[in-house]
């Protein structure tokens, strides 16, 4: 839709019934925009339900809310795209022996790809979600930048958000803490949303061990797969593990070994269905490729105060980064101090500061 047709003063706010969200529409209310609240099914929550058509209670609980605020609310159906797109590119991660991070994915192929094709057709120029980030213009370039709730931080996963979403989106939660927007929840006459227990983890998992998730939906994974040799870097034959999809970088735990080596897994071989075990201290890298790497501006490599991060069981490195860009998929990234465990197919973000400059995925 032409820029000319938008409302400016109409948004589109994804909307999951939980406390940032709701906190979020009346922000949005309160500062005079009209909201219109659209909740993303992607997945069914795993319970006992017979009718698989029958809504789930984050959304029931979104349209309650919308109705008591007066706004517009709409479903989108995205059960199927997303088992397509997110959770076959989760199963194919592991399948290729990679550890991987579906909301990455998410992100910018459905979440923010849904609610903008809504906003444009409903005419909406701005999009906004309960991320506690905030988005930031300089000279013609917008950058996330980390939100004043450090331990609400949500811009490592949000890296390759392009510059087209995030000149649409707003974000309000970015100036304040969880216990404040509890407490504004509370002060809108929202108890009942002030008191909502905090989603965790990846969505369709809903607390299950990734392994369990993977035999589930790969039912005869364990044929498949099966059991394979664990060796160690000379090609000593040291035991067996169970298949290599239910290990990861850094593990030491599950491992049937002949005798106890203090070793852990330092590669997963997914063609041989091998594991290879080395010292803790053979895990530490100091210098690494990253694919499919996103950056906001390419000159932001320049700097010279760039900081790395790499989440799950990779230890993030003190001290800044250096960026050489090889070709149009990777880079190389030369740090200061040594990272542990990375894992291929890990995320990487990128900062100056609180500002998030783009990211990428360890190789």
């Amino acid at each position: 839709m032409a820029t000319s047709c938008r409302d400016k003063n109409k948004v589109v706010l994804g909307m999951s019934g939980g406390t940032d969200s709701s906190v979020t529409a009346m922000l949005l209310k309160d500062r005079g925009y009209e909201v219109i609240g659209v909740s993303l099914w992607f997945w069914n929550p795993p319970v006992e339900q017979t009718d698989t058509d029958l809504l789930p209670d984050f959304i029931i609980d979104a349209q309650k809310l919308a109705e008591k605020l007066s706004i517009e609310h709409h479903v989108i159906d995205a059960r199927k795209e997303f088992k397509e797109v997110v959770i076959g590119q989760f199963l194919q991660e592991y399948l290729n022996g990679r550890t991987p991070s579906p909301c990455i994915h998410c992100n910018p192929q459905l979440k923010w790809r849904l609610l903008l094709d809504k906003a444009d057709q409903l005419g909406a120029s701005y999009i906004a979600t309960g991320h506690y980030i905030q988005i930031l213009e300089e000279e013609g370039i917008y950058y996330i930048h980390k939100g004043n709730d450090p331990a609400k931080d949500q811009s490592y996963f949000l890296w390759n958000l392009n510059q087209n979403i995030l000149s649409r989106t707003l974000t309000p939660l970015g100036g304040y803490t969880k216990s404040k927007v509890r407490e504004m929840a509370a002060q809108f006459g929202h108890k009942q949303v002030a008191t909502k227990r905090e989603s965790m983890g990846i969505c369709f998992l809903d607390g299950m061990d990734y392994r369990d998730f993977l035999k589930k939906e790969i039912s005869d994974l364990d044929t498949q797969v099966g059991k394979g040799r664990i060796v160690d870097t000379e090609g000593k034959e040291l035991g067996w593990h169970e298949g290599y999809p239910y290990y990861t970088i850094g593990q030491k735990r599950g491992l049937e070994l002949k005798e106890k080596t203090g070793l852990m897994v330092s590669r997963i071989d997914a063609e041989n269905n091998m594991l290879v075990l080395e010292k803790r201290e053979q895990l530490n890298k100091k210098a690494f490729k990253v694919s499919d790497y996103y950056l906001n501006n390419v000159a932001d490599i320049a700097q010279t105060e760039i900081t790395t991060v790499v989440r799950g069981l990779g230890l993030n490195p003190d001290g800044y980064s250096k960026l050489t860009i090889l070709n149009e998929s990777e880079l190389l990234v030369e740090l200061e101090q040594p990272a542990w465990a990375i894992a291929p197919g890990q995320p990487v973000a990128f900062y100056v500061g609180d500002k998030l400059i783009g990211g990428g995925f360890a190789e």
